[in-house]
């Protein structure tokens, strides 16, 4: 098992390396021609979007940087924290395809760079890597992605969170933010301005807090330390960017609930605020219900122009988490070997749940808990993470006539570790306070993750018309070592095929171009899937992959921009979560080793239309929007074996085929109006979300009849908005600027469904609002 610690002393070491004297680059970046980047993103072949400012601004800078891409088309995100504090419930969905506990499908690259993974178990989202003040963008790429792109979830596309560069000009920057839910956020950056005659460097630190915005008391909260350093030298023939950031997380969760449970109580989870001392009461205590992690990522990037018409790009990466998951079971564990003997290392050959001790401390296992002297004991459940992540990303491009040559290779290795031990509250009369050395471990595996990626690209321009064919090619090997329990060895291959894009550019003038794009995508197995599986059902277990086709049209004018475009994707292998490990209203199952069992369960059809567009009404007042139709069912049916009411097993339908895919909303509408005239600001947006199925498992109801696509999840319109005021100082002031901003977010305070996982929902946040003082130096 590995340990280690990510610390500053860490940070202080790698930022180290942010001025590599020894690099002899040249830049000519300025001759280069830069690919238009607006919100209706990038000129290339495939639906692409992009954040702008305003969408910043109508942000909360203690929020999390996820929401910034909630307006673009197609995508819907849901968060149960106010402030996007809780990682556990955060989920994602594009096209059909989602981020959340079960299933990660989407990619996600900081700067180009893998993130390692999206899923709570030793996965991390962007909000782990960036601030939203020193986010400069985030491309979208809906359904495809850039051949380059570096990721083993983009089934369904690519979020590329891209850092803002240091400023050319010496400052600094201090801003506090005070909001709902007892928010409070410190936030101080230095910029160096030009040092050395050709390096910018900045430095920045973030400190956040707020409560759980459901329930008052002991209930829970979010408390946030980040930390970023990037620097960019510019040499005389390219250019040297490094980028370290560091995050310290402590965020107590919110529980998943059914849609009877919304109905019934749509402002409160079922988690509980106050401690009552009966264990089975407090398993549900906020409080204990945590995520902590630590996360340090760094990477140097060298961009070498070899010559006029080849170029090179180098980035090496570090990646380091340490993180711990609670629980708050109203039992202990009585685990024995096979010789009747209690154990406190591995699952053993019997395990028994008790809830008391007799006057000497023994367990009591015959259940007779109401003798003299009984005592009622409980169990604090963590589960450990530590992951060590590293690799590199090469890219070279060569013009050679009307072509431009692509080809590169990505490689990681990973190595995870992922324990669980029990340990014995002290006394749950009083609180939850354990003993720091566990009675059980029941669980220590170590996870080895190698990736090699390459990919080959050639686009060909002949005048207005702009072919693009590529291929590219995954080897991912899984292995999974049992250090407790004797299981040895788990290993899988997880190749992929070849995997081919093809796409057209054609541009019919200045303003309009049409594009066309098929791409077949990947999603490796992760090594999650290992947890539950043994090696002979591995065997049948093969990665999912995706279609995609895009056909639209983009317009670019002075005043009003739009892009759109229709879709067709079929999705294949598609991996699901058949069990899990907890219901939506009931109790946990706390010994599951992980989620549920996966398996292959057919696939899924999705067609749609996506629209953007940006609208300048005045020099200071602009309108855009984004349209979302969306049509995804599963196409074939898949069986699997249950329990009727009655009581007798039966091979019954899990999905049918034709049904609707569960979780998706099927249209969409945002609209967001900006004004800005340089000091004055504000901003009004909407977001609409029409009514969708949340499930499609197949249920039996209590008369016996089969139940399908259920769970109708109520349509919702949410209004956000945004004031700000910003002002220059003159040299006589102590400050050389002054920023204030006030955001208020669920305007007309709905109820309403915010995402989740089939069957199991988050509640959204009611009315929030923040305000932050900015003041530069």
């Amino acid at each position: 098992m590995q340990t280690f610690k990510a610390n500053l002393l860490t940070l202080a070491v790698l930022s180290a390396i942010s001025v590599p004297a020894y690099a002899e680059l040249a830049n000519q970046a300025a001759e280069k021609e830069v690919e238009v980047i607006s919100v209706l993103g990038k000129r290339v072949s495939y639906a692409n979007n992009t954040t702008d400012e305003a969408m910043k601004l109508a942000k909360a800078p203690i929020g999390n940087v996820m929401d910034l891409i909630d307006n673009l088309p197609g995508i819907n995100v849901g968060q149960g924290d106010a402030f996007g504090g809780d990682d556990y419930t955060t989920t994602i969905s594009m096209r059909g395809f989602v981020i959340d506990r079960a299933d990660q499908q989407l990619g996600i690259t900081i700067d180009g760079i893998p993130n390692g993974g999206s899923a709570y178990a030793g996965g991390s989202k962007a909000n782990r890597y960036l601030d939203v003040e020193n986010t400069r963008l985030v491309e979208v790429g809906q359904g495809s992605a850039d051949i380059a792109s570096a990721s083993l979830d983009a089934l369904g596309g690519t979020i590329n969170f891209v850092s803002a560069n240091p400023e050319m000009e010496a400052g600094a920057r201090f801003a506090y933010t005070s909001g709902s839910h007892n928010a409070r956020r410190y936030y101080a950056r230095y910029d160096s301005g030009e040092i050395f005659g050709n390096t910018t460097a900045y430095f920045s630190l973030s400190d956040s807090f707020n409560n759980r915005w459901m329930g008052s008391g002991s209930n829970g909260n979010t408390d946030r330390l980040h930390v970023e350093f990037k620097s960019v030298t510019e040499l005389e023939k390219g250019r040297v960017t490094a980028r370290v950031s560091y995050n310290d997380a402590h965020e107590d969760n919110y529980q998943p609930i059914s849609l009877a449970h919304f109905k019934r109580t749509p402002r409160w989870d079922g988690l509980t605020t106050s401690w009552t001392g009966n264990p089975d009461n407090d398993q549900n205590y906020a409080e204990a219900w945590s995520t902590l992690r630590e996360n340090t990522l760094a990477y140097v990037k060298t961009e070498w122009y070899l010559s006029d018409n080849l170029e090179l790009d180098v980035t090496p990466y570090l990646h380091l988490q340490n993180g711990r998951g609670d629980w708050l079971p109203p039992f202990q564990v009585y685990a024995t070997n096979a010789n009747g003997d209690r154990i406190n290392r591995g699952n053993g050959t019997r395990r028994v749940n008790y809830t008391h001790v007799d006057a000497s401390g023994l367990p009591i296992l015959d259940g007779n808990n109401s003798q003299a002297g009984a005592k009622r004991v409980s169990s604090y459940r963590h589960t450990h993470y530590e992951k060590t992540r590293f690799g590199t990303t090469a890219n070279l491009s060569w013009e050679l006539g009307n072509h431009r040559l692509r080809t590169g290779v990505w490689l990681e290795s990973q190595e995870r570790n992922q324990t669980r031990d029990w340990h014995d509250v002290i006394d749950p009369r009083v609180s939850y306070e354990f003993n720091n050395q566990p009675y059980w471990v029941q669980f220590d595996d170590d996870y080895q993750h190698d990736v090699t990626k390459f990919y080959l690209q050639d686009q060909i321009s002949l005048g207005d018309l702009q072919l693009t064919l590529g291929v590219q090619k995954y080897l991912v090997e899984l292995t999974r070592t049992d250090d407790l329990n004797g299981k040895g060895k788990d290993s899988i291959d997880s190749d992929s095929d070849w995997l081919p894009s093809a796409g057209l550019v054609y541009r019919v003038n200045d303003k309009v171009e049409v594009f066309a794009g098929y791409s077949k995508n990947f999603k490796a197995i992760s090594d999650s899937i290992l947890e539950n599986k043994k090696t002979a059902d591995l065997a049948n277990l093969t990665p999912e992959t995706a279609t995609n086709m895009d056909l639209g049209i983009r317009y670019f004018g002075e005043n009003f921009s739009f892009s759109s475009a229709i879709y067709n994707v079929k999705f294949n292998d598609r991996v699901v979560l058949l069990r899990y490990a907890t219901s939506a209203d009931g109790t946990p199952n706390y010994l599951a080793a992980g989620d549920g069992n996966f398996d292959n369960v057919g696939g899924v059809k999705a067609r749609g239309f996506e629209t953007s567009f940006d609208w300048r009404l005045h020099q200071n007042l602009s309108l855009t929007s984004a349209i979302t139709f969306n049509s995804a069912e599963y196409s074939e049916d898949v069986l699997a074996s249950k329990t009727t009411p009655a009581g007798q097993p039966a091979l019954v339908k899990d999905y049918r085929k034709g049904d609707k895919l569960a979780g998706i909303p099927e249209k969409m509408l945002s609209l967001a109006l900006n004004y800005n005239d340089g000091n004055y600001r504000a901003g009004l947006s909407s977001k609409y979300v029409a009514s969708y199925f949340g499930a499609a498992k197949h249920t039996f109801a209590a008369d016996g009849s089969e139940v399908w696509n259920r769970d109708e999840i109520p349509t919702h319109t949410l209004f956000n908005a945004y004031l700000g005021y910003e002002k220059a100082l003159d040299n006589s002031s102590l400050f050389s600027g002054v920023d204030l901003a006030f955001v208020i977010n669920n305007l007309t305070d709905k109820n309403y469904i915010t995402g989740g996982s089939e069957g199991a929902y988050l509640i959204g946040a009611g009315r929030t609002a923040s305000f932050t003082v900015s003041l530069n130096f």
